[in-house]
């Protein structure tokens, strides 16, 4: 053969495939729909694991005291954002503080916006005592490292709006003093502010019209850590002990417990994705199998001319291997580029459905899946072609086709 025999059998396997648009359509569109389950599922169980990974590193309190009856609100707050306003006397500082085995505790307040200028929907409010806070104030530190005056707010990755921006809350006016980045978490979509603004903002809530009355010296909960020396469980069960499980009007809430069942949620859903994934992975491999072993078939007068023109039982072999790795690139890459489409877009949407924390991966980890998933996905073809190309290695093939000429 005259010329680059590389691009000669380039082109002989592109016109094959053009020559049977619909057959080479349905190829590439499973190709594609396996690359879409994986490269998507992998997309999705990565951001769910960043965003426990999020979640265990700023959650920081070992137990929270919330009002009897909100535990569940806790958890919404925490894994969705979801606007939530509880209180509970703040006699319960002291009492907790001098519980045996109680490091240090701190009290938050939670308000329940109205809707802002920032968003569609109410958010949740935040108040925190920045001179004992363990939690919020560390995140908050690496961005505003001075004071948080009244009127200032740091706002979640999730708030639009930037630095020096002006927000609304219940007619009042607030300065983003800093914002924060996305952590996959419910701080997300929340605004933080000191406890006196807290105060106000919920006074000012109260003379809208607010639901809930709320106390001057009210707390919504109080975050608590543990000593080295002793061990979250055990202060749990003093607590509930000293107070009296079930008749105290507070309930002691393990933030281990909250991090150990999204994890469990998130082992549940990932093994469904990956059985998914893998039931599909060897479907696609049967099926292209059984379809290249029917297209040999059909194009036995096809080999027997290549082969009368003297190319070799090796070079056909590589031919429908070119042609299945036209087939499972094509179909690769339009799944990888459909999934990214259809999700990277999409955060909070996904985020509100399963209801998880969820953090999409970083440039680098980005990069990982997608070339993974391509990987994945293309071996599928040349896999396939594999294994319905033994006739041909065989010679069968040939004597089929020289029968079929006499």
């Amino acid at each position: 053969m005259n010329g680059n025999p590389r691009l000669v059998f380039s082109d002989i396997a592109v016109c094959n495939l053009k020559r049977k648009p619909f057959r080479a359509g349905g190829l590439i569109f499973l190709v594609a729909l396996l690359s879409f389950v994986l490269f998507g599922g992998s997309l999705i169980a990565f951001s769910l694991f960043n965003g426990t990974d999020g979640l265990s590193k700023r959650l920081g309190a070992d137990i929270l005291i919330v009002p009897q009856g909100y535990d569940q609100k806790v958890e919404g707050i925490l894994l969705r954002g979801e606007p939530s306003a509880f209180y509970m006397d703040a006699e319960w500082l002291g009492r907790i503080a001098d519980v045996e085995g109680v490091r240090a505790v701190s009290p938050q307040l939670l308000i329940a916006s109205l809707n802002a200028d920032c968003c569609s929907m109410p958010i949740q409010l935040i108040g925190f005592d920045r001179e004992t806070d363990f939690v919020v104030e560390p995140w908050i530190r690496t961005a505003l490292p001075g004071a948080l005056s009244d009127g200032e707010i740091v706002v979640g990755g999730a708030i639009t709006g930037k630095v020096g921006d002006r927000l609304k809350f219940f007619e009042r006016e607030y300065r983003i003093a800093a914002k924060m980045d996305n952590t996959g978490t419910g701080f997300d979509a929340s605004v933080f502010m000191n406890m006196d603004a807290a105060r106000r903002a919920a006074d000012d809530f109260v003379a809208m019209g607010g639901s809930l009355t709320i106390p001057a010296d009210a707390v919504s909960s109080l975050i608590v850590m543990v000593d080295k020396d002793y061990t979250a469980d055990g202060v749990s069960r003093r607590m509930n002990e000293d107070f009296d499980y079930g008749n105290s009007g507070i309930v002691v809430v393990s933030a281990k417990k909250i991090v150990n069942n999204v994890s469990g949620n998130l082992r549940v859903l990932v093994t469904f994705v990956a059985l998914l994934a893998a039931l599909l992975w060897v479907l696609s491999v049967a099926v292209l199998a059984i379809v290249f072993s029917v297209m040999l078939n059909e194009r036995k007068r096809e080999f027997g001319i290549l082969r009368a023109l003297g190319i070799t039982r090796k070079r056909l072999v590589k031919l429908v291997f070119l042609e299945s790795g036209i087939v499972s690139l094509v179909g690769s890459v339009a799944g990888v580029f459909l999934a990214a489409l259809l999700i990277l877009p999409f955060r909070s949407y996904i985020h509100e459905a399963v209801r998880m924390p969820y953090m999409q991966p970083s440039i680098g980890q980005f990069i990982l899946l997608v070339a993974a998933s391509l990987l994945l996905s293309f071996a599928v073809g040349p896999l396939a072609s594999l294994l319905s190309s033994r006739r041909i290695r065989r010679g069968d093939a040939y004597a089929v086709i020289r029968e079929g000429e006499l």
